[in-house]
């Protein structure tokens, strides 16, 4: 007999009165083809649903990414939509990759919808799959009594609740779309997820929950959906004092934009308090509104970031490879060595050769180990101590080193620095890639030491180790001589690999094909540090093709892309070539303008577009403002301007961002409670996530500044990364 489900009703539809939602690609969703308003005149006007949940595409145009789907078939109607013909056994459709997504708002009132045709009482199972505690829970229910199958393509829809209620799930870590187990010939296509209710709404009072200086500038924001928000411009907000309950400032909120279309979909007024240089503890209240809830807490100090500067520092200790994490360093942080074969790892051109490539940091939430991301955080935490050193000092960050004369930001430097040198070919003096399994999955416990491209080393790998090394040796020469002469020799032997190499590139992690934006930045590392010509004129002989690094409309350095620190550097240089010099300082102009344009563009007062949310985004909000403030240093200019966004980019991860989130773990009283980590559970203090990532997590939210998840098997938009949380150092030295 067929199974009735009391609690659902199938809607059937033919197929000809399919709307034309659901027409995007796979994992996408239709709100990103849209703005959700228009503009009469110089009006705004919202349009009903612009803040109504997004409309997800499960299976539209393009294959599907996924395990057991089979064949997939273009439509022989005039039907744009790829079918799958079902089989015996489920295919698992992925909704983001294999990363998982809170989509717990769809199962109140939301719906799945897709076309179905086939032999008449053909039956199938419907469901998703959850990743919760590192294991896979499976909520679904069988078409049987629901859904009648016919010859024809005809439209239904299985409300979410009904799938769900089987299980008791709750959707709040989906990763796969199910569908098969079928009996009889069945094929489906247009499959959607949809709701009609609002998108998750965030606390009004935005604040750097870190805090303020004294005598700097002190801005929270209010915003809210404009249907929503219960404030205006012109309300009274008050600083109020966290241990009397006193009102110790009041202010009136400015209008920011009425409506913010591009990022946030929200209404957005500011509360600056500037003017207020009162050391204490204090949070943010609106004047007799009892609809908006107070701000979380904040200190202002002149010392205010010193905790802070710590822990994104500390972070480094605790992501460092082959040594026991103990309780004397770690406090409660505590693990022992995750990969103990890298003191004797196999090549991977000839496994009978064996190397201790032991030490250096892991670079993110697995065991990998690569050059260029360590090269490109060390030169990041060289650049901090160069440009702050009375910011930095021995015995600072309580790491095994600390009491030996020199800052600790060295000692892990050096840490790093170690492992590189440990990573170059003593033979050619080329630099290994990375250490890593052959397969590139942790969980095998294999340790293989990646050459690059055969048995030869990468060209571009062995310029970013080149580069580290030789600058290197200019910040340690004033404390260990004997260190400084080890890392200038190892870099001119790197040099000469490249001098003999100059084109070994292949596509693999961490490198492209034929960059030689790590070259050119290691000649300018190579002359400043040895003043050789030799330097000098390879530099200028590579300087014009270098310069769309630096042009008006491009972002900060990264990996494999760093060509603004060979101009950087050469400006250090003595006897460079002022004609040179002069047309970098125009290069650099024209990218500062750009830069300054993004930002005045961007009403969360951040240094980047609506597009430019993808893997890393973090990096660029604080990357443009370091590299800024170095460019403004080393070409004598005033840093008033790459300080303001150093300051507002630092507020937005502390805080002053849609979701009212700390992006930093421990840190303030609503901070990410996880970033992605293999080898860590609950997460130290002071991990920053690579952040926003509207390209990989556009089913988060149809809205890009809200494209992030604090889920733990959300890698696209919360693993770590050494070289963001080292630009995080970087501005909170120069905040501090």
């Amino acid at each position: 007999m067929k199974r009735i489900l009391a609690a659902m009703t199938a809607i059937v539809l033919t197929a000809g009165m399919l709307s034309a939602c659901g027409t995007q690609s796979a994992g996408t969703s239709s709100s990103q083809m849209t703005k959700n308003s228009t503009e009469k005149g110089s009006e705004i006007v919202m349009e009903d649903n612009y803040n109504v949940l997004q409309t997800i595409t499960i299976l539209g145009m393009d294959r599907p990414d996924g395990e057991n789907i089979g064949e997939t078939h273009e439509s022989e109607d005039i039907s744009p939509f790829r079918y799958i013909t079902l089989t015996s056994a489920n295919s698992m459709i992925n909704l983001r990759g294999w990363a998982a997504t809170d989509l717990s708002a769809y199962v109140p009132n939301g719906i799945v919808r897709f076309e179905v045709k086939g032999d008449p009482d053909s039956i199938f199972d419907i469901g998703f799959e959850e990743f919760t505690n590192g294991m896979s829970v499976i909520s679904k229910i069988s078409s049987d009594g629901i859904i009648s199958v016919t010859g024809e393509w005809t439209s239904v829809e299985i409300p979410v609740k009904a799938i769900m209620e089987e299980s008791g799930n709750s959707l709040l870590h989906a990763r796969k779309f199910l569908i098969g187990s079928a009996q009889g010939e069945v094929s489906v296509r247009n499959i959607t997820l949809e709701s009609p209710d609002k998108e998750q709404s965030f606390p009004e009072i935005k604040v750097n929950q870190i805090g303020y200086k004294t005598d700097g500038s002190k801005r929270a924001l209010v915003t809210g959906f404009p249907d929503e928000l219960k404030a205006n411009e012109g309300d009274a907000f008050e600083v109020v004092d966290k241990n009397s309950g006193e009102t110790v400032y009041e202010g009136k909120l400015d209008l920011v934009e009425e409506y913010d279309m591009i990022y946030s979909g929200e209404k957005m007024l500011s509360a600056d308090f500037s003017e207020f240089n009162s050391e204490g503890r204090y949070f943010i209240r609106l004047k007799d509104n009892v609809d908006i809830e107070a701000s979380p807490s904040f200190d202002i100090s002149d010392n205010v970031y010193e905790e802070l500067l710590k822990n994104t520092m500390r972070y480094f200790y605790y992501q460092r490879a082959n040594c026991d994490i103990t309780e004397e360093f770690g406090g409660e942080f505590t693990r022992g060595d995750e990969t103990p074969k890298d003191f004797d790892a196999p090549l991977s051109s000839d496994r009978n050769v064996s190397i201790d490539v032991s030490g250096g940091w892991y670079d993110a939430g697995d065991v990998g180990k690569y050059v260029a991301p360590g090269a490109t955080a060390v030169n990041t935490l060289m650049w901090a101590y160069k440009m702050f050193p009375d910011r930095f000092s021995d015995g600072q960050n309580n790491i095994p080193e600390s009491g030996n004369g020199i800052p600790d930001i060295l000692d892990e430097i050096k840490y790093e620095l170690d492992f590189i040198l440990k990573m170059q070919d003593k033979d050619s003096g080329g630099f290994y890639l990375k250490v890593k399994s052959q397969s590139e999955r942790d969980e095998d416990g294999d340790r293989t030491v990646w050459q690059g491209d055969g048995d030869k080393c990468l060209t571009n790998a062995t310029a970013d180790c080149t580069a580290v090394l030789a600058f290197g040796s200019t910040i340690f020469r004033d404390f260990d001589k004997t260190y400084a002469d080890t890392l200038i020799s190892a870099a001119k032997k790197g040099w000469d690999y490249i001098d003999k190499n100059p084109d070994v590139y292949t596509v693999t992690n961490y490198s492209g094909s034929d960059n030689n934006s790590s070259l050119f930045w290691a000649c300018a590392c190579m002359y400043y540090a040895t003043g050789e010509s030799r330097y000098n004129d390879y530099f200028k002989e590579h300087a014009e093709e270098n310069h769309g690094y630096m042009k008006n409309g491009s972002y900060c350095h990264s990996v494999s892309s760093m060509a603004i620190y060979g101009y950087f550097t050469y400006m250090l240089c003595d006897n460079k070539d002022d004609a040179l010099a002069a047309e970098i300082a125009e290069k650099y102009d024209s990218w500062k303008t750009g830069i300054l344009k993004k930002y005045d563009d961007n009403p969360w007062n951040i240094s980047i577009d609506s597009n430019s949310f993808w893997w890393g985004s973090f990096n660029i909000i604080l990357g443009n403002a370091q590299d800024m403030y170095i460019g403004d240093k080393v070409f004598g200019l005033s840093t008033d301007d790459s300080e303001k966004i150093s300051r507002d980019a630092s507020d937005f991860i502390l805080g002053v961002n849609a979701m009212r989130k700390c992006y930093i773990t421990g840190m303030g009283e609503d901070s990410i409670s996880c970033t992605f980590s293999n080898f860590w559970g609950k997460l130290p203090k002071g991990y920053m996530p690579g952040g926003i990532n509207n390209q990989n997590g556009n089913i988060i939210s149809r809205f890009p500044i809200k494209s992030y998840a604090d889920e733990p098997a959300d890698w696209f938009t919360n693993e770590n990364a050494i070289y963001w949380n080292a630009v995080m150092v970087f501005n909170t030295a120069m905040n501090g």
